[in-house]
C-alpha cells in the first residue's frame, strides 16, 4: 500500500507544547502584574499626602556675616 502525501502528517517542532506554556504563563503573569499595580495605586490615591512644613530659608544678602570664632590660645612651652 502506497502513502498519499495527504495521508502522511507533517512533523512537529518538538518544543512546541513549551513555548504555549510558557506564553501563557506570561500572560498570567502581565495579567496579575496589571493587577496588583492598580491595587497599590488605588490605595496611594486614597490617602493624604503628609504634611511637612517647610523651614523659612533667610534671603539671600539680607543676613549678617557670620562672626570668625575666637583664636585658639597659644600652647604652653611653645
Amino acid at each position: 500500500m502506497a502513502r498519499t502525501k495527504s495521508s502522511v502528517k507533517a512533523p512537529k517542532a518538538p518544543g512546541e507544547p513549551v513555548y504555549t506554556v510558557m506564553a501563557f504563563i506570561t500572560l498570567v503573569a502581565l495579567a496579575l502584574g496589571c493587577v496588583l499595580m492598580y491595587l497599590d495605586y488605588d490605595e496611594y490615591g486614597q490617602k493624604p499626602a503628609p504634611a511637612e512644613k517647610v523651614p523659612a530659608l533667610p534671603k539671600l544678602g539680607d543676613a549678617t556675616p557670620p562672626t570668625p570664632p575666637p583664636p585658639a590660645p597659644p600652647m604652653p612651652g611653645n
